[in-house]
């Protein structure tokens, strides 16, 4: 009963303690060698009580390792006499269920994350730096033809463009584009990637998305879009050439009999009006041949600042050239592009023309050019006017071909000029406002 009793055990320590160093006192002063037994029984009593204080921090070391390790079945006694002991037992115990209810809970949120991941038509790919694939869903395992996901290199096996591809996301980029060929099938994927840190590892998620349907739906709206213009240009050539042809056909066909001079002027002016409609409409023909048989650019080194002072030297008869200030702005006088010099011109003019139109009305019209170098080792070109802007309800259409608002223009400038780019593996991009519009190039 004692035993269980911590105060009586601890009082009664100190009484041994007290009667053993008395008598090793009165025995080392007779001299006796019996004082070496009250001497053991003191050394016996200190290690005991060391023993007894030290069980508390090894309880609770025993406790921390325990629940390091996930020990679930841990547990203290309750039933004990000792009040302190006990409560702090009770509040071991306690701190333990709560883990385990975290721990439970976290499965339980983990299992819920892991279904909802299922159910998503978007793919999900978790990644490390080492390429090594912890985490697939069923839609990514799908968009990517392949069951199994362990690491990237697996990807070798469907298609290398779409290996390279998440190597470009492990690495750096964050948006990736690639066509994947499985069984005669094309399929564009968008891969879309974001950092995060686990434990202080760093990895990337990846989101891939289908957007065959999307690039569907809009190569069938352009084609649309080029169609109304073929058929509106093509129709307004037509019309007239039909309706004149009519018309003169009945000066020469019965019941008209006789041909005067004023026949014979209103057929030479009518042929005039089909002649004038047949070459705008073989210049429409061509405007469109020169769209679709663009060759493929010759690329080498070209300086862009020689170049576009070269281009605007070439300019300066152009109507009001000299009241419009220009401003050439590069990183480095020696800031070179890999383009094929005509080509490249050929884009230059058309954007420096459209700027000038642009700020024909305008009272102090000027027109920027500025190139510098991108982080990601591009090279980026701005053509910016103080014009009055391109209203939101045509900006979108301003790239299509043959679309203009011009009473003279051809349509064909900036739509020749983005295919120009694409071929170079560039883009040209636009962005307007009131008082201010920016084409941006990017090589």
């Amino acid at each position: 009963m004692y035993r269980q009793n911590f105060y009586f055990r601890l009082g009664l320590y100190i009484f041994l303690l007290i009667v053993f160093s008395g008598g090793l006192f009165l025995l080392v002063q007779a001299s006796s060698w019996y004082a070496v037994l009250p001497a053991l029984g003191i050394v016996w009593m200190v290690t005991d009580i060391i023993r007894v204080f030290n069980r508390i921090p090894k309880k609770i070391s025993y406790f921390f390792n325990a629940v390091e390790n996930e020990d679930s079945t841990l547990l203290f006694p309750e039933k004990i006499q000792h009040k302190p002991t006990k409560e702090m037992n009770q509040s071991l115990n306690r701190v333990n269920r709560l883990i385990q209810e975290v721990k439970l809970r976290n499965r339980e949120q983990e299992q819920y994350y892991s279904m909802l991941l299922e159910q998503v038509a978007t793919g999900i790919v978790v990644m490390n730096e080492n390429g090594s694939i912890l985490q697939a869903n069923s839609s990514a395992k799908r968009l990517l033809n392949y069951q199994e996901l362990t690491h990237i290199e697996q990807l070798k096996r469907i298609d290398s463009n779409l290996h390279q591809a998440f190597f470009q996301l492990k690495e750096e980029s964050s948006h990736q584009s690639v066509k994947v060929t499985h069984r005669n099938r094309v399929t564009q994927l968008s891969l879309q990637a974001t950092t995060f840190k686990n434990h202080e590892k760093a990895l990337r998620i990846v989101s891939i998305h289908d957007i065959s349907n999307e690039l569907d739906a809009k190569e069938i709206e352009s084609w649309q879009k080029l169609i109304r213009v073929l058929t509106h240009e093509i129709m307004n050539s037509i019309t007239p050439i039909t309706s004149l042809s009519e018309t003169l056909l009945k000066y020469y066909l019965p019941p008209e009999k006789s041909v005067d001079e004023k026949t014979v002027t209103n057929t030479v002016k009518g042929l005039e009006v089909i002649n004038e409609r047949g070459v705008g409409l073989i210049r429409f023909v061509e405007s469109y041949r020169k769209l679709t048989k663009l060759s493929n650019p010759v690329l080498k080194p070209i300086v862009l600042k020689n170049l576009i002072e070269h281009l605007l030297l070439l300019l300066e008869n152009e109507p009001n050239f000299h009241r419009i200030r220009f401003r050439v702005e590069t990183d480095s006088p020696n800031l070179s592009v890999e383009a094929d010099e005509m080509q490249l011109s050929q884009v230059f003019i058309n954007l420096i023309k459209n700027a000038m139109q642009a700020v024909e009305n305008v009272a102090e019209p000027h027109i920027i050019i500025r190139a510098h170098s991108t982080p990601g080792g591009r090279c980026e070109i701005k053509m910016i006017d103080n014009g009055p802007g391109i209203p939101s309800e045509i900006r979108e259409q301003i790239f299509i071909p043959f679309f203009t608002t011009k009473e003279n223009g051809s349509g064909i400038g900036l739509s020749l000029s983005r295919q120009i780019m694409k071929n170079h593996g560039g883009s040209i991009e636009v962005a307007s406002s009131p008082g201010t519009t920016v084409f941006t190039l990017s090589l």
